[in-house]
């Protein structure tokens, strides 16, 4: 949205774009370890950093983006200070609205909450006279009814620099006044607020800021052109040219199989749209730029009559059917010129020829067969024998060509389907990897149905826009069947969605249960640790769920079939939270003090650290449990004990497991935002997953270099029997994005094209065993995770 433009003078507004500050180099080179986040704790104001500049405002037009930057935000230098009229206390602070930090709400100016009087001013002090052009309002709540904007020399005499007589749109302000002002003095003046039952504002009459800004005037502006790719083999990004002394590098792609780091575009066979992000450098800071929209061209133009200027009527023809999309399709068949051919009544035969795409063929010679409601055989192929009329073919995709780097790679999920194009009445499926072939069969029953088995003649590509497309589960609050967890897994894999997580421990919240208020009453609630374990006390006693557990083979053989299907099994042990079943079997390593925390492991104990390396030891060292699968998950959400001996855990845990694994991802929660603590020490390979903003900021742990996965409760949080029965179908359809996090405070968007905006995994989370009195059943459970599956799948593809 825009600012509303109010008043005589009230200056230009500017949409405001989420742009990282104090970016460092680090940050954005692919695989290199980046800074850690700004205000890991309060700091004083003449202790930060000031940016040498920053990209103010970065906004689309016809040519590309026009970007404006400052440079220092006056309120940061060492002489400047700000006062108020008031103070809602010592934690609201005048001061805390100058301290270069805009998204902890914790460091925030808010004035007396005064029904009787509206009128409350923020004002800076310089010390010395200073010329004003731009100022940014970061408003804790938009409440501000009528306000200016004020300068003066004398703090006496106020003259008005712009004057708005509505309250903002949105929480981020950046106000251009029409001409810069001379003042030593500058200040935020509100003279009335709402009062408006359905916000509370009526109940909140203080005015509440977390940053102001205040700069000299815009330095530059300049456009950044849309690159222009032309049709051709071997291409290369041509950069687009900046203004000295700022330099620009290439950040990314929303389609890395399209445009990789050094910028080699892949070679297409049809017009694709991608979005290119760029990162602007100056005095060696850097920024990140909004994304670029731009077509990659055919390598190849399709031959047109001159004359006529059409495509052959004879191509034109072929086109997909309604309701299934490729990002890439060339249409055209064989010697036959046919636009389409009937594969109903032909017989079907699957054939590979490498062995490794054995049980890949027999999955979906299997569906087939139910499908198209006839035997459908698998054979393996000679090296030297052709495929025959009625033959799919599955196979890896080899290096064509010259074999560059150039050649069409379709990623790591991508795949190619050609029907009917090469050779007629065959079709054939490939890819790079197992999981892009099972895609590629995936589709091709897609294709079938929509079309009802008169296939259109041509080649097409696809590739996921999103790299983690998932779905996660407790286990450890209630008992889940191995028998649904297939099923899951089946029905992910018909959504080409790559992730089943796997929350296998876990307990009843201590805090919404029915006990009788003591250590020893809490400890008695019903905990889960899911799969077997060899862990026992000295006692004999198992951590090891009785009721129902997976055994280690089993296990391990679910994450091998699922693999088949193309879904990763990530499996979660939570600690050192939600961690009754191990306090139950070895209490002393719990908490002690409220009975709240008998869930939680007691880091001050160097045995509880022990604990969890055996556990972790048990599955990755001295078992084959979790050798099948290329990503755990290490726990690490809502601990209330000490938070710098939790962070301290948290880089033992994963340093110990990278170590025990090192070919694997290691995933945990975000939890860093409320710590507190400085958490530079951990790995910028870890990948964090996103459930609430308040424990964690998903755009601080992006600027400080981790990887962001969605899985905000407020959107992706099934909790059957809960406040969270059923997800918002008409929200995830209309405006739900994988790289939004929105919640009713704020919003974050992470960019499109960055490698570390993974995607999204809606979880569902079994805290309630019934629903009004009645049991929730396993198919109940299946019924919720699958509702919405359809709109997730097809948001985090595309």
């Amino acid at each position: 949205m825009k600012e509303k433009k109010t008043g005589k003078d009230s200056g230009r507004l500017l949409h405001a774009v989420r742009v990282s500050k104090f970016l460092q180099v680090a940050v954005l080179a692919a695989g290199v370890l980046g800074m850690s986040a700004a205000s890991q704790s309060m700091t004083e104001i003449s202790e930060k950093e000031q940016p040498l500049w920053q990209v103010w405002s970065a906004e689309e037009c016809d040519a590309g983006l026009t970007v404006e930057t400052v440079g220092e935000n006056l309120i940061l230098q060492k002489k400047a200070k700000l006062t108020a009229d008031s103070e809602e206390g010592r934690d609201f602070r005048a001061m805390y609205a100058g301290d270069g930090n805009h998204t902890d709400e914790t460091l925030r100016w808010s004035s007396e909450n005064d029904w009787e009087n509206n009128d409350h001013w923020l004002m800076a002090d310089f010390g010395e006279p200073v010329s004003i052009g731009a100022v940014r309002i970061y408003w804790e709540r938009t409440n501000a009814k009528s306000y200016a904007l004020e300068y003066s020399q004398d703090k006496e005499n106020w003259q008005q620099a712009s004057v708005f007589e509505e309250a903002p749109e949105q929480k981020e302000q950046q106000i251009v006044l029409n001409e810069p002002v001379e003042a030593r003095y500058f200040r935020l003046h509100v003279t009335d607020v709402l009062k408006e039952e359905s916000d509370l504002s009526l109940y909140y009459q203080n005015v509440s800021v977390q940053e102001l800004e205040v700069y000299g005037q815009l330095e530059d502006c300049f456009v950044v052109e849309t690159p222009v790719i032309e049709a051709g083999s071997r291409r290369t990004l041509e950069l687009p040219t900046v203004p000295e002394p700022y330099s620009i590098s290439f950040g990314g792609a929303d389609y890395d199989v399209l445009v990789n780091m050094d910028g080699k575009i892949t070679d297409t066979i049809a017009d694709t749209q991608v979005e290119l992000g760029f990162i602007l450098e100056k005095d060696g800071e850097m920024q990140e730029l909004p994304g670029i929209q731009t077509k990659i061209p055919a390598s190849e133009r399709v031959e047109v009559d001159r004359e006529r200027e059409e495509v052959p009527e004879a191509l034109s023809a072929v086109t997909l059917p309604e309701g299934f999309t490729a990002m890439e399709w060339k249409p055209g068949g064989a010697s036959t010129g046919a636009a389409h051919s009937d594969w109903t009544t032909r017989f079907i035969r699957v054939v590979y020829r490498d062995e490794e795409l054995e049980r890949t063929a027999q999955l979906f010679a299997t569906e087939l067969s139910g499908q198209l409601l006839q035997d459908v055989s698998v054979e393996k192929l000679a090296d030297t024998e052709k495929p025959a009329e009625g033959d799919i073919v599955l196979n890896f995709r080899k290096a064509v060509g010259d074999g560059k780097e150039w050649t069409q790679t379709l990623g790591n999920e991508g795949y190619e389907l050609n029907l009917e194009a090469e050779s007629p009445g065959v079709i054939s499926i490939s890819a790079r990897t197992k999981r892009g072939v099972r895609w590629g069969c995936v589709a091709l029953g897609q294709l079938w149905e929509k079309s009802e088995g008169q296939l259109p003649a041509g080649v097409l590509r696809d590739y996921p826009a999103w790299s983690v497309r998932g779905f996660g589960i407790d286990v450890g609050r209630r008992p889940v069947s191995l028998e649904l967890l297939y099923r899951i897994a089946e029905e992910l894999s018909k959504h080409q969605m790559n992730t089943l997580q796997i929350h296998l421990n876990d307990n009843q919240i201590i805090s919404q249960s029915d006990y009788d208020g003591t250590k020893e009453g809490a400890r008695q609630l019903y905990a889960g640790f899911r799969l077997e374990s060899d862990v026992r006390n000295k006692a004999g006693q198992s951590i090891t769920s009785q009721d129902l557990y997976y055994s280690k083979e089993e296990f391990a053989q679910f994450i091998e079939d699922a693999a088949v299907m193309g879904v990763e099994v990530v499996p979660e042990i939570d600690t050192p939270a939600h961690s009754l079943a191990l306090t139950k079997v070895f209490p002393k390593l719990g908490l002690s003090g409220d009975p709240e925390s008998v869930d939680q492991l007691d880091l001050s104990n160097p045995a509880a650290q022990k604990l969890a390396e055996t556990i972790w030891s048990e599955y990755l060292t001295e078992s084959d449990t979790f050798s099948g699968t290329g990503t755990v998950h290490i726990g690490m959400d809502e601990y209330f004990g000490n938070q710098k001996a939790f962070v301290d855990y948290m880089k033992a845990l994963s340093d110990y497991v990278a170590e025990a694994a090192p070919e694997k991802t290691i995933r945990m929660w975000g939890s860093l935002s409320k710590t507190g603590q400085d958490y530079s020490g951990l790995s910028r390979k870890i990948q964090l997953q996103v459930w609430d903003t308040d424990w964690t900021d998903p755009q601080k742990m992006y600027d400080a270099g981790f990887s962001v996965i969605n899985s905000l409760s407020s959107s992706l949080y099934l909790i059957p029997g809960g406040g969270y029965d059923r997800l918002d179908l008409d929200f995830l359809e209309k405006k739900w994005q994988p790289n939004v996090f929105e919640t009713q405070e704020r919003t974050w968007e992470l960019p499109r094209w960055s490698s570390r905006t993974l995607g999204a995994c809606y979880m569902l989370w079994n805290d309630y065993a019934s629903q009004d009195g009645n049991e929730i059943t396993e198919d109940g459970l299946f019924e919720r995770f699958t509702e919405p599956l359809d709109i997730l799948a097809r948001k985090l593809w595309k």
